[in-house]
């Protein structure tokens, strides 16, 4: 990054910096609130993916059975949920009536379940041959049993694919913070960010939770909103190429019959 002296003298236009600096990402850390936010954006990015990936594969297990009682109307019901959602002020009401605002749960519970990963992973269960399910109660195997041991490590695949698009969702969630979250202290890092590119003002609040002296440590608003960026950006980016084999396999299974 440009030190300011430099990005001021050539009028905020750097394309190579003779003097690249770190001073904006390590003022970060300097204070606690920056910190906080970026544990709580994990908290919640791990926990969220992981209570997703259990409820939805559970359910599309559920509904992946063609002898469960009442199957079309349970799909009716989940596809009511994709082609109707039922709006902020709803789900705003449900959250303060179970007492979840100002918690990591009011950033989580509400996208539980996710009816189009449901339907998704709902195919690739139906896709698997039935030789393997019939293999496997022959030997013994129960419900859980056959859902735990055989059909889940076959649908790898497909939830590494939900699972990116999940983590992806949570880490990229500011908007229900916002909503839910009143306590300052308990704000995720989206949040921070968003506040600070939609402020430029440094006096305002959204600046000094992050303990900065700008004027003396030398670091304008602008290094801190792009270094926040970065912090941003930086995690997800990391994670996908890991993935990416899983991704195209399982959102391709997943939808295509045969």
């Amino acid at each position: 990054m440009v030190n300011e002296q430099e990005w001021a003298a050539k009028n905020g236009f750097v394309l190579w910096p003779s003097h690249p600096t770190l001073l904006a990402y390590t003022r970060l850390f300097e204070g606690t609130a920056f910190t906080h936010a970026m544990l709580i954006s994990i908290e919640r990015t791990v926990i969220g993916t992981l209570l997703t990936l259990a409820m939805t594969t559970i359910t599309a297990y559920i509904v992946s059975r063609h002898g469960l009682p009442g199957r079309r109307i349970i799909i009716f019901c989940i596809l009511i949920t994709i082609l109707f959602p039922g709006g902020i002020l709803p789900l705003y009401l449900v959250v303060k009536e179970l007492h979840l605002l100002d918690s990591i749960w009011s950033l989580v519970v509400p996208t539980m379940v996710n009816s189009w990963s449901v339907l998704v992973l709902k195919q690739f269960f139906e896709n698997l041959p039935q030789e393997v399910e019939e293999s496997a109660r022959l030997d013994g195997a129960g419900e859980i049993v056959l859902m735990w041991a055989v059909m889940i490590p076959l649908c790898l695949p497909a939830m590494a694919a939900i699972g990116l698009f999940t983590a992806v969702f949570h880490w990229n969630a500011w908007f229900d913070a916002l909503l839910y979250i009143r306590n300052e202290s308990l704000y995720p890092m989206q949040l921070l960010m968003s506040n600070m590119l939609t402020n430029p003002d440094p006096g305002t609040s959204v600046f000094n939770s992050f303990n900065v002296n700008i004027s003396s440590n030398k670091v304008s608003t602008e290094s801190l909103k792009m270094a926040v960026v970065v912090y941003g950006t930086f995690p997800i980016l990391c994670i996908y190429p890991f993935l990416q084999k899983y991704f195209t396999k399982g959102v391709y299974l997943g939808a295509v019959k045969g």
